[in-house]
């Protein structure tokens, strides 16, 4: 069974508002659905994301495919550094401590936040 994290339209007729589905690549788009993992509005400016980052992150590690437009959507909020850098944990290439440092550091500058030293 092929899996896929993909938009799942909801909303009235010209103001679509997705969930972030992961679904078996074989049912239809607005179709059945294994797990919701956050909603996507493109009509606020900027498109609003509420994602539950963990479980996300969780199905690309068992091996769900993101389609083109969630990917885009995960490298805007980080799900994919932060899966990225776990991988280098699990290899052995960076500590906890270094992973955490990098993903903060990444945060931090996307939305210039001041740190408190």
């Amino acid at each position: 069974m092929s899996v896929k994290i993909r938009l799942k339209r909801i909303g009235k007729k010209h103001k679509p508002i997705y969930h972030i589905v992961v679904a078996d690549s074989r049912a239809p788009r607005d179709g059945r659905f294994i797990e919701k993992l956050g909603t996507y509005n493109p009509h606020t400016d900027p498109p609003s994301t509420v994602l539950k980052m963990q479980h996300a992150i969780s199905w690309l590690m068992k091996g769900a495919q993101p389609t083109n437009t969630v990917k885009s959507i995960f490298y805007k909020t980080g799900v994919l550094l932060k899966k990225h850098l776990l991988e280098g944990v699990k290899k052995g290439g960076l500590t906890n401590e270094e992973y955490k440092k990098k993903f903060h550091a990444w945060y931090n500058q996307k939305y210039k936040i001041e740190s408190n030293k």
